[in-house]
């Protein structure tokens, strides 16, 4: 089969899920990806594997309001030059990832060959309240002019020929967002990546996810905050920066929490971050399936995580893995009494061996062919 793939993603777990969908793809079929050159290209680098990566260039224009007027303008221009281009070269299908401009990509307009389209999520600043701090007064000044991409995102979606999601919680979300309905598609860990290397884990709490409240990383220092401080563990951010880390780092000093950010590290310190710490800790909001705490599973390390979103129900067979309300007073003793608890990693090896079983990349990679093949056929 011959595919075409497209994607507009910054870093993070949507690019990395892209990175490993297209990883197995290529041994079995023919992929070229199209994608333009604002988006992250070095993180899960894609150049690596596939022969044909083509970046189209954008002049975006990164000041308001100019930057509302190259989406509105410039970027379809540009999506239906790529689609010319993907008509040329005779594609069996066209699988279709975010654009982090307009979420669905106008791509899906102007295709005339069968398209899947992987919503991870739904424009969420449009249909629940995100957490701000920072810049807030301009986001709320600036809605209006913003409101036309709600409805380009639901028109660019109307055209997919097949909506995959990647939890029942997603796909609960997307067929009533877009009045669609979606499949599922769960997602993996790469556990040759992702794995236990049996170091010395110091007391420190880690989470994985941008600079942002979103995540709820303000959560879990406050929560960190309610432990006596002669017992307080120091809490470790890794993410990919965003807008939110002055914020934190101020509340951490409020509160007294010992706290470290580490910005765009690559996959093998990421490994050790998830080998040298005693807990996880995970409280974003209604995220939709959640892949961090998977690989720190993976990687041997217990798990605590509000669940919200897609996160209950990822982890709910995972014995080495709680959920909790968003309470902050239970958030606390829950990590005391996980940091006081023995390390028992035979318990852990348990769930490892559930991930390498049900929640695998080759089995998340089978069913996607599955339904390309579903889709060609019609």
């Amino acid at each position: 089969m011959k595919i075409a793939i497209y994607f507009n993603l910054p870093s993070g777990g949507a690019k990395r899920a892209l990175y490993e969908q297209v990883k197995r793809l290529v041994s079995h079929h023919g992929v070229d990806i199209y994608t333009l050159d604002s988006a992250n290209h070095d993180f899960c680098d894609l150049r690596n594997i596939v022969k044909n990566y083509h970046i189209y260039p954008l002049k975006y224009r990164k000041k308001f309001p100019l930057n509302l007027l190259s989406i509105y303008f410039l970027l379809p221009r540009l999506h239906q030059k790529i689609a010319q281009d993907i008509h040329k070269r005779n594609y069996d299908v066209a699988f279709i990832c975010h654009d982090f401009f307009t979420q669905s990509p106008y791509l899906l307009r102007y295709l005339d060959i069968p398209s899947i389209y992987f919503c991870q999520e739904p424009k969420r600043e449009f249909y629940e309240h995100i957490p701000r701090v920072n810049k807030n007064f301009r986001y709320q000044a600036t809605l209006p002019l913003r409101l036309p991409l709600k409805n380009i995102d639901r028109r660019n979606i109307s055209y997919a020929g097949l909506i995959l999601v990647n939890s029942l919680y997603s796909k609960k979300l997307i067929d009533q967002t877009y009045v669609v309905k979606a499949s599922i598609n769960y997602l993996g860990v790469d556990t040759e990546k992702f794995h236990p290397l049996k170091l010395i884990r110091e007391n420190f709490v880690l989470s994985v996810g941008g600079f942002n409240l979103l995540k709820g990383h303000d959560f879990v220092i406050r929560s960190l905050s309610l432990i006596p401080s002669k017992l307080r563990p120091k809490f470790v951010i890794v993410g990919n920066g965003g807008e939110d880390e002055l914020y934190l780092r101020r509340l951490a000093r409020k509160n007294d929490v010992d706290l470290e950010m580490h910005q765009d590290v690559s996959d093998e310190k990421l490994l050790h971050w998830y080998n040298k710490a005693r807990l996880f800790a995970y409280a974003p909001h209604n995220e939709p399936f959640g892949l961090a705490p998977l690989e720190a599973t993976a990687c041997g390390l217990p798990v605590v995580a509000v669940n919200e979103g897609g996160v209950g129900e990822i982890l709910q067979n995972l014995s080495s893995c709680r959920l909790i309300k968003r309470n902050e007073s239970q958030m606390s003793k829950l990590i005391t009494q996980k940091l006081n608890d023995k390390y028992n990693y035979s318990k852990i090896e348990k769930d490892i061996d559930i991930i390498k079983k049900k929640l695998n990349w080759d089995l998340s990679v089978k069913k996607l062919e599955k339904y390309f093949q579903k889709l060609c056929q019609k």
